[in-house]
């Protein structure tokens, strides 16, 4: 098999300065068929580290795929079912009175699907010190129920609280045992605090402009922004790293590619019905978590990060594909997608198998 167009593909991005670096793995049911990694990342020290196959980077939101595939393995055990209600288990929503009037009817299918009315984003961080599910009461009474499917990080924070509430353990350490159960090794939260990483982590931003942006627009304040001046190693998204501390539902797993290619193998190799349902849509373009979109995912489902990263698994045809890059780690936000290469490889993933 001739991988060289999907060398080709990532480099003239790279020229392009769609994202400074990339590590790319295709895969089968079995093995992994191609890896590569190409660029280099500027470091906080200001050194130039060329990537390797190896290196960690921020998994943005597809860290809610590996979110949803807990939620379903709890499924699977009897713990929870699609349909139970959010309070049942989080409980201390039913002291909050607006809170559960809004949440009192959502279900786990609704938060994996996007389709329980919440708004698509809110930055608890502005009240950084308060309660997450204060801050939640402050706002959601004045918002709308939004009909259909709405994509919302809250969704998913929310699932990331059931997954450590079931189990009785903090998610970082629910994380670092369904690493295991993977068979991975580079896949945890605050990874950058941890030195088996070996500084082997690609920056994932420079602070937060475009959070920036999106709070003012708003007409909200922070003053807590991290600086604009050098690379950051570790979380972008804020909620994720200002309020929860890096540890999120939603976001906050940094992984190499080794990590998700085995995850989606996961999905390609399970007998479980309900991790074959999570990748056929359900509801308006989502599966259980994934997203499904013949453009990006054809014949399949997958997901995207904000960081640049994203997940692709052809089900059908037994293949995957795992892209890594950091689209937001230059010094300046410079507004090239990175949709278009996503479609590029993918649509090359199926040519060459």
């Amino acid at each position: 098999m001739d991988f060289s167009k999907i060398d080709r593909i990532t480099e003239e991005f790279i020229k392009e300065r769609a994202f400074p670096s990339a590590v790319v793995s295709v895969f089968d049911r079995e093995k992994t068929l191609y890896r590569a990694a190409y660029g280099s990342n500027l470091l906080p020290d200001g050194t130039l580290q060329t990537v390797n196959t190896d290196t960690a980077y921020d998994m943005a939101s597809c860290t809610k795929i590996a979110t949803a595939t807990q939620i379903m393995d709890l499924m699977d055990a009897g713990e929870l079912r699609l349909e139970t209600r959010i309070p049942e288990v989080l409980t201390e929503i039913k002291s909050r009175p607006r809170l559960y009037e809004r949440l009192r009817s959502v279900t786990l299918y609704q938060l994996q699907t996007h389709t329980s009315g919440i708004l698509d984003w809110y930055p608890f961080y502005v009240q950084c010190g308060k309660d997450y599910f204060d801050v939640f009461e402050s706002f959601i009474g004045d918002t709308k129920i939004v009909d259909g499917m709405e994509y919302s990080d809250m969704n998913f924070m929310l699932l990331g609280m059931v997954i450590s509430r079931v189990k009785g353990k903090a998610l970082e350490d629910c994380v670092l045992e369904f690493r295991d159960k993977l068979g991975a090794t580079r896949m945890q939260y605050k990874a950058e605090a941890d030195p088996s990483f070996g500084g082997n982590i690609a920056p994932s931003c420079w602070g937060n402009d475009i959070e920036e942006e999106m709070v003012a627009e708003r007409g909200l304040t922070f003053d807590g922004w991290r600086s604009q001046d050098k690379p950051v190693i570790g979380c972008n998204d804020g909620n994720a790293h200002y309020f929860l501390k890096d540890v999120a539902g939603h976001a906050g797993i940094t992984a190499n590619a080794d990590a998700y290619e085995r995850l989606c193998r996961y999905y390609m190799t399970t007998d479980s019905a309900l991790l074959k349902r999570a990748m056929t849509e359900q509801e308006s373009g989502r599966g259980l978590g994934f997203q499904i979109d013949e453009g990006l995912y054809p014949g399949g489902c997958g997901h995207t990060g904000f960081t640049g990263t994203s997940i692709y698994i052809n089900d059908a045809k037994g293949i995957g594909c795992v892209l890594l890059t950091n689209r937001l780690a230059f010094d300046h936000y410079h507004g090239v997608q990175t949709q278009p290469y996503r479609r590029q490889i993918a649509a090359a993933v199926n040519e060459i198998l």
